[in-house]
């Protein structure tokens, strides 16, 4: 399988930002709703979940769920008296 020179480009990008630990699917959806708690509330994000930041930067199924997930959490904060 040939790949043009946009995948190519995107693979690359993908494996500069690569790093020795990261997170898979599962790990990352695991810990995305604490994520978005503290990013919602603009509370600094600790160490342990800056993984999930990192995940999301990289995978774009992961980050439509995170996506979905913010909307939720903002419409349910809007529905509270």
């Amino acid at each position: 399988m040939k790949l043009s020179n946009d995948q190519l480009k995107s693979l690359s990008t993908v494996l500069d930002k690569t790093r020795e630990f990261e997170l898979n699917c599962n790990e990352c959806l695991d810990l995305v709703s604490e994520f978005a708690e503290l990013e919602l509330a603009k509370q600094s994000i600790p160490t342990a979940l800056q993984a999930v930041a990192h995940h999301l930067d990289l995978c774009q199924e992961c980050r439509e769920e995170y996506d979905t997930l913010l909307k939720a959490i903002q419409e349910f904060g809007d529905l509270a008296p």
